[in-house]
């Protein structure tokens, strides 16, 4: 019998040297899906480099896979055994990158670390600065270690059921979509749990697949997204807006792109909510 579910991005990380873990948690989610997924009514979605990342050229190799499939994860799951990662000119590696990306965005991140015996011959300068950074993130949370594959993957999806129900952030994003009922505007307007501001944000970024930006100098105040472009000259047309830019951040509807609060981009979330809004919009006409 078919059912809703919300669809949630989890992004593999890891170096090269982790090939059949990321293998095993793949297959983990998939097991996952076939076991919890009707019960949570959530279905997870594992995303990796290798099947997510189309070639291109005219930026980093790493920006170009954070755009393409960082930026929309919900969920983060990083790997490590013997190396780091390459340097990516702004990181000590790629992997760590998109941990500390993740991280920062206050995003569902998982590490693991493999802690098995190694040959003397694998204890180089990669296997030092993982150490070093193995220091470094523990202080900041709670990283899980194995030896067994098996075991492993048994707790990748203990993890996840205990992810679904507890996490903040993939609780934010349930409860809102349970919240919001596309197929009645009645209810939408009494829970507000999208003023018209904030639609009107979502609807016209989504749309031309662009940026909100928030751009507040002395003497003017101006919103772009999409092709709606707003000159904002009262103090209260400039608070309403700034509060629906506020609201769309604190529901995990946008990312706040670490410009000053002036540059903004939809999330996975704030996508599946547009894709909604603007299906809602074609039926009404």
């Amino acid at each position: 019998m078919a059912y809703q579910a919300t669809v949630l991005n989890v992004m593999i990380a890891s170096p090269s040297d982790v090939a059949e873990e990321r293998r095993l948690v793949r297959d983990a989610i998939y097991e996952w899906n076939a076991i919890h997924s009707k019960q949570f009514n959530v279905m997870l979605n594992p995303i990796r480099w290798e099947t997510h990342v189309a070639p291109e050229m005219g930026n980093r190799p790493q920006e170009i896979i954070n755009k393409s499939i960082l930026n929309d994860a919900d969920i983060l799951i990083g790997i490590f055994w013997t190396r780091l990662g390459t340097d990516t000119g702004e990181y000590a590696s790629g992997t760590v990158e998109e941990i500390s990306r993740h991280i920062d965005s206050q995003k569902l991140t998982s590490i693991y670390i493999c802690d098995k015996p190694i040959p003397p011959s694998q204890i180089t300068e990669q296997y030092q600065k993982l150490q070093i950074q193995i220091r470094e993130w523990k202080p900041s949370g709670v990283l899980e270690f194995y030896n067994d594959l098996s075991i492993f993957k048994q707790k990748i999806k203990d993890h996840l059921s205990l992810h679904i129900q507890q996490n903040t952030y993939i609780q934010n994003i349930l409860n809102n979509l349970k919240i919001i009922d596309f197929k009645n505007p009645k209810l939408l307007k009494q829970k507000n749990e999208l003023s018209e501001r904030m639609m009107q944000l979502l609807l016209s970024a989504g749309e031309r697949e662009s940026e909100i930006q928030f751009l507040q100098n002395i003497d003017s105040t101006q919103l772009h997204a999409g092709d709606l472009h707003l000159n904002l000259n009262s103090q209260r047309e400039i608070s309403q807006w700034k509060t629906a830019i506020t609201d769309l951040k604190k529901s995990g509807f946008i990312n706040d792109l670490g410009n000053n609060g002036r540059l903004y981009e939809l999330t996975g979330l704030g996508w599946n909510t547009f894709d909604q809004l603007k299906a809602q919009s074609l039926e009404n006409n």
